[in-house]
């Protein structure tokens, strides 16, 4: 069941989720030309990262628009405003890391 489905097409999975002291999320997206997703800002320490495996992207942090192609990836922090949007004429496949703050430590 996709975590997000676009107006044209366009959609991320989540593929993992990983436990323990730095927690993980990886999502598996693909963005049709011109669809976006604006995200909220998460928590504080998340980090994301995104790997373009085909197609183009721009990737909108606190404002600021990167252009993001196959081959290439981005990290950034995850508690500003973000926006995923695919450019160009193809579908833009990515991956998704979405790092995780550590929890609360325990002790016995």
């Amino acid at each position: 069941m996709p975590l997000w489905k676009g107006e044209h097409g366009g959609e991320a999975r989540l593929m993992l989720t990983t436990t323990g002291p730095a927690p993980t999320e990886v999502r598996r997206w693909t963005l049709e030309p011109g669809e976006e997703y604006p995200s909220h800002p998460h928590q504080a320490d998340v980090v994301e990262t995104v790997s373009v495996t085909a197609g183009r992207m721009t990737l909108v942090v606190d404002g600021t628009e990167y252009p993001v192609g196959a081959g290439q990836t981005a990290a950034f922090r995850g508690d500003v405003t973000h926006t995923y949007r695919g450019a160009g004429d193809d579908t833009c496949h990515l991956i998704m890391t979405v790092h995780l703050p550590p929890g609360p430590t325990t002790t016995t």
